[in-house]
C-alpha cells in the first residue's frame, strides 16, 4: 500500500465513521418520535439503554446536528457512497453560510462562529478535495462570499 494509498483509506475510514454516526443519530431521533422506548432502540442497535439515552438527548439539545453538512457530503464522497460529481454538484449549488467575529454592541467578540463554508475549507487543508475542485466551489461562492464582506462591514 503506498503513503497516496493509505491516506486515502484513511480518509475513507473517517469517512465511513462520521457517517454511521450521524445516522445513528438520525435513526435515534426518527425511533423516538415513533415511540420507540429506550430500550428497544438499544437492542435494535446492539448497544446499552446509556448510549441511547446519551445519544437521544444530544439529538434534543442540538437538532440542527442531524441537518446535512457540506462535510458530510464530502464524507460521503470520501466514502464512496456518491460520486465526485454528484459531490460537486450539490457543493457547488450548496445554500452556504460564511464565519463572522460576533459583535456585542460595537465591540468584536473574542470568538470566531464558523459558517457551512469553513468545513469547505477545511476539507480542503485536509487534502479531501482537490485544488481544481476547490477551485471550482471558491469560483461558485465568489459572490455569496462578497455579498457577506459587504454585509459584515456594514455591522462596524
Amino acid at each position: 500500500m503506498t503513503v497516496t494509498d493509505t491516506k486515502s483509506a484513511l480518509a475513507a475510514n473517517s469517512a465511513q465513521e462520521h457517517l454511521v454516526h450521524r445516522n445513528r443519530l438520525r435513526l435515534i431521533g426518527k425511533a423516538k418520535s415513533e415511540g420507540y422506548t429506550l430500550r428497544q432502540i438499544a437492542d435494535y442497535l446492539d448497544i446499552s439503554a446509556t448510549q441511547v439515552q446519551r445519544l437521544a438527548q444530544r439529538v434534543l439539545a442540538q437538532p440542527e446536528e442531524l441537518e446535512k453538512t457540506p462535510r458530510e457530503v464530502i464524507d460521503e464522497r470520501s466514502a464512496g457512497v456518491i460520486t465526485d460529481d454528484e459531490m460537486m454538484d450539490t457543493l457547488a449549488h450548496w445554500p452556504y453560510t460564511f464565519g463572522e467575529v460576533p459583535v456585542d454592541g460595537d465591540q468584536p467578540v473574542d470568538a470566531y462562529v464558523k459558517g457551512s463554508w469553513d468545513e469547505v475549507r477545511r476539507a480542503y487543508r485536509r487534502g479531501l478535495l482537490s485544488d481544481d475542485e476547490w477551485d471550482v466551489l471558491f469560483d461558485s461562492t465568489r459572490a455569496a462570499r462578497k455579498a457577506h464582506r459587504a454585509a459584515a462591514r456594514g455591522h462596524e
